[in-house]
């Protein structure tokens, strides 16, 4: 996953309808923050970047699926499970949808979790809404709608 010429992480693993509890993710990708590639940056990643297991985490929304705080929280706390079992330090949560409601838009600004980055992509409008933490913050710049 790379965001504005910046590499973010080395995702090895993905899963459609990825089950955690009672909520299933239409994707989930793990991987870590090490990356591989020739001698020299397999040397400059050991000595200078931390080895980080990382998810990226995607759910598409219908109009019955819309996000509220009890659900948002629900699918939080199935992540965090999740990056237990997994031992990862970090994920991003992304919810795909079309015309949020505001209620919508503040829920999803007012997502507050150090270890998991939310953030809303809103396919009609092509923009990315999302939550005030840093890692919500940088899920936003990393996330492009085409």
């Amino acid at each position: 996953m790379t965001g504005q010429a910046r590499w973010v992480a080395d995702f090895n693993e993905s899963f459609l309808n990825y089950r955690v509890g009672d909520v299933t993710f239409d994707l989930f990708i793990a991987g870590n923050t090490r990356s591989k590639g020739f001698i020299l940056s397999r040397l400059f990643s050991f000595l200078l970047n931390p080895n980080y297991e990382v998810g990226f985490f995607a759910i598409s929304l219908d109009e019955e699926s819309e996000p509220n705080d009890r659900r948002l929280r629900k699918w939080i706390l199935a992540v965090k499970s999740c990056m237990q079992k997994h031992e990862m330090k970090w994920a991003w949560l992304m919810l795909v949808g079309q015309s949020p409601s505001e209620s919508v838009k503040k829920c999803i600004k007012e997502a507050q979790d150090r270890t998991v980055g939310v953030a809303y992509a809103d396919a009609s409008s092509r923009q990315v809404i999302s939550a005030d933490a840093y890692l919500g913050r940088q899920l936003k710049k990393y996330v492009k709608i085409k």
